[in-house]
């Protein structure tokens, strides 16, 4: 198996079993803050256990982050985009095999029409994921900054999210997330919410990264010794680049 198709692989499976957890948890889970632990906590293992393969992205917007600093090559880019996509599709869809579609309904984010309008949707969700993409950049993008902590950085990103904003748009954070169980349920109320906000965040935070955090970065580490060695790289030989 190349190189790419192993990544593409975990990232797929990432996603599945992302998907998987956090549909049930939220559709039958006693709470917020079970369903916001579930995600984090799940995104964080998942990371740390396939993320030296893939760099454990499991979410289209990292990965458009990604792409737009040239870390990853638009061929890798587009394969984990559908790999991500197939497999939240994959997870929404087990789960209504193991139960039924109202379930995966029921843990389909959507706008609360009542709370937020749309546009006040897209943003909470732009801003939860520019959140968790600057901590993707800045610990595993960043040379100067421990990758180590970024599963547990990740999750708690994460769960501080969903916790913030999942009872306005049920906390995607992640447009696989959204779109997994919306093409399994039927439901797509939050589609704006949960695509646009999250990609808007991602070039946000790719922007702040790019042009206010980095040159700094530079500036202040002249002189410094960066990491000899990162825990997440891509697999050498595979369509990401160095």
């Amino acid at each position: 198996m190349d190189n790419l198709t192993r990544n593409v692989v975990a990232e797929a499976v990432g996603t599945f079993m992302l998907v998987f957890v956090t549909v049930t948890v939220v559709a039958v889970g006693p709470g917020i803050i079970p369903a916001a632990l579930a995600y984090g906590l799940g995104t964080a293992a998942l990371i740390a256990a396939l993320g030296h393969v893939s760099g454990g992205h499991f979410n289209p917007a990292i990965t458009l982050a990604m792409l737009l600093s040239k870390r990853i090559d638009t061929l890798a880019a587009v394969a984990y985009w559908i790999a991500q996509l197939a497999g939240a599709a994959a997870g929404a869809l087990v789960v209504m095999l193991s139960s039924e579609r109202d379930v995966v309904r029921a843990g389909t984010p959507v706008i609360a029409d009542d709370l937020v309008s749309v546009g006040g949707a897209i943003a909470v969700e732009a801003a939860a994921t520019m959140i968790l993409v600057l901590v993707y950049l800045g610990t595993v993008v960043d040379q100067y900054a421990p990758a180590s902590v970024y599963p547990l950085a990740s999750g708690l990103t994460i769960a501080g999210g969903f916790f913030a904003i999942a009872p306005l748009t049920g906390g995607a954070i992640n447009p696989a997330r959204g779109f997994g169980p919306s093409v399994v349920s039927g439901e797509w109320d939050g589609l704006a919410a949960w695509l646009a906000g999250p990609l808007v965040g991602a070039v946000i935070a790719w922007a702040l990264y790019q042009f206010v955090v980095a040159p700094n970065r530079a500036e202040s580490g002249a002189g410094r010794r960066t990491r000899s060695s990162r825990p997440l790289p891509p697999p050498p030989g595979s369509s990401l680049l160095p």
